[in-house]
């Protein structure tokens, strides 16, 4: 098969249209083998400039030391810069060596003497190709390592009038020897700080022991942006990183330990405390990777101590705590999350913190939950929901709260809010209160109640599974909003997020926040349990902002189950005309998950809904259920091309070899748009069959307006085979 299209293609590149010829050239260099080589050889002359790049590029790819001689004919007599810059491509990438001189004289000037040059290209297309060659040149003269050609480098760096070629220059001469060396010294002495880290930069990435003085020159240069660069490709056993680890620029120290504290541990425990934050954040992400080497008391409490300050450094801090103590360290964090002095990143961070701990954290997260601050709700329902799905027991407290959280018995809803008009203005977070974190370090310690201490009844976990309703419960102080809430309470009914992205910065009655988050993040919680109380809700009357949310997760539950419980189809099925186009798409995922016998033949009538998202999702659920049937294969011929290509992967996967010849079909329609998608497709499913077809569209000249599509379709099937199946095809 693979000899036959390679014949086929070799024809076309010989005697075909233009635009065919240059798809043949692309195609041969896919196939490759001795014949392709041949004929592409041969189209280094043709007459269209275009047709010739492309066969210099397959060239490249090819790279037969036999075409050097041809390429190097198109570079120095063909008057087309791309068809140069293609042909100086290939002659680079298989080292022919004869081309370096001609690269050092393009370095520094147009070399007219011996390259021919279209004179008008200028004026047409306003550019002249040189500058593109006189870069590869340079580039091409790093890779053949010549150190006679740096002189020249030197020429075109010093020409005023010519364009900056620095970078291109300073890489190639890292690869020079000692003469490139030396000119690099040159430059990085002369305190031009622009150059000097370029420089940099290109000494970083060689590993020429001809560079050993100038690195060491950087290590101790005086700007700090120099000595970071510097210290970033080190190798790990480099002596010179002791000072690094003990520069006076706190920037440099903090990169040192990012980029060699791994390996250097012994140098962290005196970096602990140190004075600058972003060293001790690095210090810290560290401690937290490598615990075991960190056990000593010292250092424990070194850590402790530097749970103040800086809120982000002491968020760190506490990771690493939690590394260095594990869970049992949890009891001393808890209590900072309700405190709304305490800076919001510290917080954060304690939410990280916390999720490490597992159950342990539950009924602080619950309280939080109820926190002014929205990101923190959010942030605390996901650390639940995270320590609910990794948590191999059912059912566990952080699911039961989220469920609780659904059905809204974790904030219960204001009875009457009253609604007034408020100045917008809030009060600003007040600055971080360092006592406090002071006294927060000082309750790290390991005989503390391992719990937070309880809140008030009906906002936690604990009061609500106690079930004593003769109790008073304190609705006050969870349910009552500040007057910013109360403002945007009438609102919430009738927002609307776009492509499911909450926002962080919405205000929203906590209430309704945690209702509607825990419904979606319930996703993950894939257990009978929780599927069957997102379905318990979804019979219920809520707000369409949570519909949304019940009917996202019910359509995890069922992509990670392979099925949903028949009974949600009662609840579902009557939201297919609902004015929400995702609500519509969202209930058709939920439908392909059902067992009913009958929910192929409803899938298949949605395959011509007039929502076109609708197709698209009644396909793809056909799909997941292994049906192709007359309705997705017409999909082909769908007007809007998400369907067609939809419908195009099912039937490739499914069906195999009987859908090559509506697959190819489906190619060439619509000017071919998919035809690289299709070629994908036939190499994966169906390979030989695929490939016959296609070279069968090749050899029908009443079908030559879609050769095209048949060229580049078939050279995609070359390059995207399966393994097992390569030897079929060839």
């Amino acid at each position: 098969m693979k000899t036959r299209a390679t014949n086929k293609l070799s024809d076309i590149l010989k005697d075909g249209i233009d635009v065919h010829r240059c798809a043949a050239a692309r195609a041969l260099g896919v196939l490759q083998g001795p014949q392709a080589t041949r004929v592409l050889v041969e189209a280094l002359l043709d007459e269209d400039p275009d047709v010739r790049t492309d066969a210099a590029i397959a060239l490249a790819d090819i790279r037969d030391p036999a075409t050097a001689e041809k390429l190097m004919e198109n570079f120095t007599g063909d008057p087309e810069g791309d068809v140069k810059k293609a042909a100086l491509s290939a002659l680079v990438a298989m080292k022919y060596t004869p081309i370096i001189p001609l690269l050092r004289a393009l370095t520094v000037s147009r070399a007219e003497d011996q390259v021919a040059w279209d004179e008008d290209a200028f004026f047409t297309d306003g550019w002249d190709c040189w500058d593109d060659i006189q870069l590869s040149a340079i580039r091409g003269l790093g890779a053949f390592e010549n150190e006679g050609a740096v002189t020249d480098i030197l020429t075109a760096m010093a020409d005023e009038l010519g364009q900056d070629v620095s970078e291109p220059a300073f890489e190639a001469m890292t690869r020079m020897g000692h003469t490139g060396a030396d000119a690099l010294q040159m430059f990085y002495e002369e305190g031009d700080a622009r150059l000097s880290r370029r420089v940099t930069r290109a000494v970083g990435r060689s590993d020429s022991r001809n560079l050993d003085e100038l690195r060491a020159a950087m290590l101790t240069d005086p700007s700090p942006v120099i000595r970071i660069l510097a210290l970033e490709n080190l190798a790990s056993d480099d002596e010179r990183l002791t000072k690094m680890f003990a520069d006076t620029d706190a920037t440099v120290r903090a990169a040192a330990v990012h980029h060699h504290g791994a390996t250097h541990l012994h140098y962290l425990r005196d970096m602990i405390k140190d004075a600058a934050p972003e060293v001790r954040i690095e210090v810290f992400k560290i401690i937290a990777a490598n615990p075991e080497t960190f056990l000593d008391k010292t250092e424990v409490d070194a850590v402790k101590s530097t749970l103040k300050g800086d809120p982000l450094a002491a968020k760190h801090a506490a990771l690493a705590l939690f590394a260095l103590k594990g869970p049992k360290i949890a009891k001393g964090f808890t209590h900072v999350l309700g405190k709304q002095n305490i800076p919001r990143e510290f917080r954060i961070g304690v939410l990280e913190t916390l999720e490490k701990a597992g159950e342990i954290a539950v009924p602080a997260l619950l309280d939080l939950a109820a926190d002014p601050d929205r990101q923190l709700r959010l942030a605390s329902l996901t650390t639940l929901a995270n320590i609910a799905a990794n948590d191999p027991v059912w059912p566990n407290d952080a699911g039961r709260g989220l469920l609780m959280a659904l059905n809204g018995e974790l904030l219960l809803a204001p009875e009457e809010p009253e609604l007034e008009e408020v100045e917008p203005e809030s009060e600003p977070t007040p600055e971080p209160n360092q006592a406090e974190l002071e006294d927060i370090a000082q309750e790290i310690d390991e005989s503390l109640p391992l719990v937070a201490e309880d809140a008030a009844p009906g906002s936690t976990l604990r009061a609500i599974m106690a079930n004593e309703p003769d109790q008073p419960v304190k609705e006050t102080e969870e349910i009552v909003l500040d007057d910013a809430q109360q403002r945007m309470l009438a609102m919430t009914n009738t927002r609307k997020l776009a492509k499911r992205k909450v926002s962080l910065q919405t205000e929203v009655a906590p209430y309704l926040d945690v209702r509607r988050f825990s419904a979606r993040l319930l996703g993950q919680v894939v257990v009978d349990d929780v599927t069957e109380a997102l379905i318990a809700v979804l019979g219920s009357e809520i707000d369409e902002e949570t519909l949304l949310a019940i009917l996202f997760s019910l359509g995890e539950h069922g992509s990670k189950r392979g099925q949903l419980p028949e009974h949600v189809r009662e609840l579902v099925e009557g939201l297919l005309n609902h004015e929400n186009s995702e609500i519509r798409v969202l209930v058709t995922r939920i439908l392909g998950f059902l067992p009913d016998d009958d929910i192929d033949d409803m899938l298949t009538g949605l395959v011509i809904h007039e929502d076109q998202l609708v197709r698209v999702e009644a396909i793809r659920a056909l799909d997941r259920r292994n049906v192709v049937n007359q309705g997705v294969r017409d999909a082909l011929n769908d007007n809007y091309l998400g369907a067609g290509i939809a419908a195009a992967r099912a039937m490739a996967r499914i069906s195999g070899d009987d859908a090559v010849d509506a697959l190819v079909q489906f190619a060439v329609r619509n000017d071919g748009i998919y035809r690289r998608d299709i070629g994908k497709l036939l190499a994966q499913y169906a390979p030989t069959k695929g490939a016959a077809r296609l070279l069968e569209l090749l050899n029908d000249e009443h079908r030559k307006p879609q050769w095209l599509v048949a060229i580049d379709a078939l050279a995609e099937l070359f390059q995207h085979q399966a393994p097992e199946t390569e030897l079929l095809v060839a």
